[in-house]
């Protein structure tokens, strides 16, 4: 039997993005019907201080650095013979931490099932229907739900993304990365340290943070998907003797496609606004993905306390994709320089050690400390 839900707003999407947006809604009043599938999260983030002032305006802030790994620097090395370049301390009076992508989207879900106001459906959606009045979305099953708004956090290759562009793809996967979580005590000091230790390559990048209080360590290894063939890891790890534990055949790794970065110029058409990856495929190399997800969410909820619905995601949609832009060309540049391969990279090596901390501030500050 199909069954038919009418709600104001629909939020398509139960990752970080539709969670943090159904957040916004909710807590500023608007009913709201969160739907997609509820999955289990791997690996870590980093969030900078534009990513904690985001989570602090959707009452996020306290719940997600309790579960949180402080971070005091960013320690710079070379990935083959573990050379120190350079290392950025964090100022204390600012918010740098790692954490669990699983207690993030715990701390989520707990705050969006305490207001009353969201209403959660576990299923995909197959249809989505920009009509005159209102969007009709079909599930799996057959059922049907209509809704004033819908906001399409779905994913970068997501339907929401799909309806808006007219587009059911986007372009192939520019690189990959490499993911592991590895407990603490398998790995060298140098990994259990409270900082991100970031460890340049040949062709390839490396980082690392600790998660889950320290008992975990999070490892991104990024390179170019065709040299992560058999044995890959005995070639990049197995000359350095502080990654030599990384040859292990034991670790798990899993290959997470990269796509290139973009921001699309228009997110909201009709009844259809896309926020988070849906909006900005955002490269992981200034730790801005998940915090410029947060960032969206926390525009949606300010312009929420000073206009109508349907205002204030016009407006945070045509703020959003200006402000994001900027950042997301700076990662994307940021990963072309760590990825640079012979004598670029030596070159690379060369001018970070000899510019010291100064100028990788500079170049991390305008990004960490972004006003939003």
């Amino acid at each position: 039997m199909t069954n038919t839900v009418t709600s104001p707003v629909v939020v398509l999407g139960q990752g970080i993005a539709g969670l943090s947006a159904a957040i916004a809604l909710g807590s500023s009043g608007y009913k709201v019907h969160l739907i997609g599938r509820r999955l289990a999260a791997a690996g870590g983030l980093q969030l900078s201080p534009n990513g904690f002032k985001a989570l602090s305006s959707l009452g996020l802030d306290k719940a997600i650095l309790d579960k949180a790994d402080r971070l005091n620097a960013v320690v710079i090395r070379t990935l083959s013979t573990n050379r120190h370049l350079t290392e950025i301390i964090h100022d204390p009076m600012h918010l740098h931490a790692a954490v669990s992508r699983q207690d993030v989207m715990d701390c989520l879900f707990a705050k969006a099932e305490n207001l009353s106001c969201i209403r959660f459906t576990d299923t995909d959606i197959h249809t989505l229907q920009l009509g005159t009045k209102e969007a009709k979305l079909v599930s799996a099953d057959g059922d049907i739900f209509t809704a004033d708004e819908v906001i399409g956090a779905d994913g970068s290759k997501g339907l929401a993304r799909a309806v808006l562009t007219g587009q059911n793809s986007i372009p192939p996967p520019a690189y990959c990365a490499m993911r592991a979580e590895i407990e603490a005590a398998r790995l060298p000091t140098a990994f259990r340290r409270p900082s991100t230790l970031l460890m340049l390559g040949d062709g390839c990048h490396m980082v690392s943070y600790p998660i889950k209080g320290g008992s975990q360590i999070n490892l991104v290894f990024c390179t170019s998907a065709h040299k992560v063939s058999s044995g890959w890891q005995k070639r990049y790890f197995g000359l350095n003797p502080l990654l030599s534990s990384l040859t292990d055949p034991a670790i798990s790794w899993a290959n997470t496609p990269l796509y290139p970065a973009e921001v699309l110029p228009v997110w909201r058409r009709a009844h259809l606004t896309i926020m988070g990856d849906a909006a900005h495929v955002m490269p992981p190399h200034l730790a801005q993905g998940a915090g410029q997800t947060f960032v969206d969410a926390a525009c949606l909820k300010v312009l929420l306390a000073e206009k109508p619905l349907a205002q204030a995601l016009d407006q945070m949609a045509a703020t959003r994709a200006v402000e994001v832009e900027a950042i997301t060309k700076k990662a994307a540049a940021s990963g072309e320089v760590m990825r640079l391969g012979g004598v670029a990279s030596h070159a690379r090596n060369l001018f970070i050690d000899m510019a010291g901390p100064h100028f990788m501030n500079s170049w991390l500050d305008e990004v960490w400390e972004a006003e939003n």
